[in-house]
This record gives structure tokens, sequence and C-alpha cells, in this order.
């Protein structure tokens, strides 16, 4: 091993890139595994049911913290030698948060009056799952405390417990209530969770130090990126479920939802990858926001690694899927097995080009082109379901969902590398309003 090699990988492990990777690569053998324990445990129909309680909640959970938790990121990095201005942007961000959750949880609890329910069964459980996007918001911004300070190893704890305890509790209480252990351990989870990283996070800002209140135009500022990236991530989660939500009122049958939703799993796992790396790069980036040429060089070195680490995943995915899902998931699933391959063609151009475009343009400030693709993707993943999910039934949904991660994927690059071909200082948004 060269002397260039060996300090490359001590100041990858200095600055917690391997505790980042680490914890996720675990977390995602957690969630790969315990997934396949509650699809044996529950019975095809209940898991269908409980895929589907939590799909509902999901596209519920629509205003999230109004993108507080994402523009709080971008601040408190940008601001993190500045204790008293870090504690006055948390504080702010919170405020907006719990608004949101507030929103969020009456609409979850409500659901029943508007909500439209073709699972009858899913309408009852559902509601019990009001008060998860308080305890989600807190624990999002708790992990944005620890990424902006770059306290990356405690990050990774907090991310490794949080998945351990999901899944620890959700078989546990599965196996003794069935599927109302697998909703009320949401809750469990969320708790445990909440106090580890309440644990983790002492000390990180200083509690002598009174907090700064922001001004009106940082306000705004604020106000901005958190509502434009809230506007972008819940397109962007409705983009991820929109497809169960449409199989569960255009097909209306439990065993479809669970044939489809087993399909994804493997995919959504292998998901970790590019997400860890973002994880780890993004406030590097951030921090570098104006220094195109640097910009530049580490996104190419993202998108060529990508391309031969990605591929070769998707490539041996494709290969080995007949023999993984027999292995893993028995004869009642194997027609999930197409649906698997087509997922995973989209998982390599979501892996390699969207997701690390898609966060470099945030850390660059850039947000209207992320809204656009997002809005447009939106509009074509919702046509072309409805089109091929009543041609092609469930495998129509991941022949969309793949069309679409191609297509934002082609946008994606081309306006990152009209950006970086400029050879003018990268232009800030938060500066040009």
């Amino acid at each position: 091993m060269n002397e260039k090699t060996k300090t490359i990988l001590k100041k990858l492990s200095v600055t917690g890139f391997f505790s980042i990777f680490m914890s996720n690569v675990f977390a995602k053998v957690i969630a790969f595994f315990g997934n396949i324990v509650i699809v044996n445990i529950l019975s095809k129909n209940d898991y269908g049911i409980y895929a589907y309680a939590i799909n509902a909640m999901t596209m519920l959970y629509i205003f999230n913290d109004f993108g507080a938790s994402n523009s709080a990121l971008q601040s408190l990095t940008e601001e993190k030698d500045n204790s008293k201005k870090q504690k006055g942007i948390l504080k702010y961000a919170l405020k907006i948060g719990l608004t949101g959750s507030l929103i969020s949880g009456i609409l979850i609890l409500l659901s029943p009056l508007f909500y439209p329910y073709q699972i009858i069964e899913a309408k009852d459980y559902t509601p019990i799952l009001f008060l998860i996007p308080l305890f989600s918001n807190i624990n999002s911004f708790i992990s944005i405390v620890l990424r902006a300070n770059l306290k990356n190893k405690r990050f990774a704890i907090f991310n490794l417990s949080q998945t351990f305890f999901n899944y620890f509790l959700l078989i546990f209480l599965s196996i003794k209530f069935g599927i109302i252990g697998a909703i009320i351990s949401q809750y469990c989870y969320m708790i445990i969770s909440l106090v580890i990283g309440l644990i983790l996070s002492r000390g990180v800002l200083d509690k002598n130090v009174e907090p700064l209140n922001i001004d009106k135009k940082e306000k705004k500022s604020f106000l901005k990126y958190a509502l434009t990236t809230q506007l972008n991530s819940t397109l962007g989660s409705i983009l991820l479920n929109i497809d169960i939500f449409l199989i569960g009122i255009m097909i209306a049958n439990s065993e479809m939802v669970a044939t489809y939703k087993v399909a994804t799993t493997i995919p959504m796992a292998l998901s970790f990858l590019p997400n860890c790396v973002v994880i780890y790069i993004l406030p590097y980036f951030i921090m570098h926001n104006k220094d195109i040429k640097w910009i530049k060089k580490n996104y190419f070195k993202l998108i060529k690694y990508g391309i031969v680490c990605y591929g070769g995943i998707t490539l041996l995915g494709c290969l080995a899927s007949k023999p993984l899902f027999n292995l893993l998931y028995g004869d009642a699933y194997n027609n999930s097995i197409l649906i698997f391959n087509i997922l995973m063609i989209g998982f390599f151009f979501s892996a390699t080009f969207k997701i690390p475009s898609n966060n470099i343009l945030y850390g660059m400030r850039k947000l209207k082109i992320n809204l656009i693709v997002t809005i447009s993707s939106s509009i074509v993943n919702f046509i072309f379901n409805i089109l091929f999910i009543n041609l092609f039934g469930i495998v129509g949904a991941a022949i969309t969902t793949t069309l679409v991660q191609i297509f934002s994927s082609i946008i994606l690059i081309y306006y990152v590398k009209k950006v970086l071909s400029n050879k003018e200082c990268i232009s800030n948004e938060k500066n040009s309003n």
C-alpha cells in the first residue's frame, strides 16, 4: 500500500467515514434480515396490510418538518464555528419542524374521514401512528446536529441503534401480538432512539452559550431553502410510495401489495450505499460550495466510482435473483423476481447519478432544478403508473419507477455539468435574493 493510499485511508478513518459506512452496512443488514423475518412471521395477507398501513402513514406525512431539518443542516454547517448562531438556527428550525409534526399527526389521526383506503383493515391501524411524525422529526434534528458538527462517529452509533431497535422490537412484538404488535413497535423504537440521541448529542452545542436569534433576512433565506427542499422531499416521498398507493387502489389486493413490497426490499436496502456516501461527503461539499474546481473534481470521482461499484452490484443481483428469492422468501414470492430485476436497473441509475447529483446541487444551493426535476418526475410517475398498472399489473409499477429514475438522472447530470462548466463563481441562490 503506497503512502498516498495510506494518507487517504487515515483521513477517512479520522473524519468518521468508516464509522458511517460500517453503521450503514450493519443497519442495512439488520433491516434486510429483519424484513425477511417479518415476511415469514406475518401471513402474506397481514404483511400486505401492515405494508399498506405504513405506506398510508408515509403518504399522509407529507408536510414532514416543512424542510426545517434540511435547511438546518445547510445553515448549521455553514455556521459550524459559531455556537451562538447555531443555537439560534436550531431554535428557529425546531419551531417550524414541530408545527409540521402537528399538522401531519392530525392528518394521520383523521385519515379514515378522507383517505381512500381500499384495503379496509389498514383503516383501523393507520390512525394509531399519528404521533410518529413528532418522534421522527425530533430524531431527525438530533441527526442533523451531529452531522453538521462532523460528529460522524456519534451519528453512526445513533443511526445503527435506531435500526437495531426498530427491527428487534418489530420482530419481538409481531411474534407476541401479530400485526398490532408490528404497529405498536413503531412507537417503542422511536422513544428508545430519542433517549439514545439525547445522550449522544450532549455537549455538541455549548449549553453555556446563549442562542443568537437570526434576523428577518436570514429567516427568509432559511424558510426559502426549507420549503423548497420540503416540496422536493414531499414529491420524492410520493414518488417512492405512489406505486403501492396505486396498487392498493387499482388492484386492492393485500397479497399483491405484499408481492410488490418484497420485490422492493433489496433495492431499497441497497440504497444505503449511495446514501452513506452522501451523508459523509455532503457537509464537505457545503463547505466548498463556492469552489467550483473542488466540486468538479470530486463530483466526477463519485460518478466514476459509482458506475463501477453500483453497476457490479446490479449485475450480480439480477444474475442471482432467482436462487436468492427462493432461499430468502420461498415459492410464495416467486412472482416478485421480475419486479426485483426491473427495480435493480432503477437502483443503478439512482445510486450512480441521481442521488449524488441531487445532493451536490443542494450543497451549492441550486434548489430550483431539483424542484423542477422532482415535479416533472412526479407527473410522469403518476401518469405512467396508471397506464402501466392497467396494462401490466404490478410489473407496470416497477417499469414506471425505473423509467422515472432514468429520466431524472439524465436531467440532473445535464444540469450539474452545465453548472460546473461555468468558469465564473457559482451563483449562490442564498445571496441572489
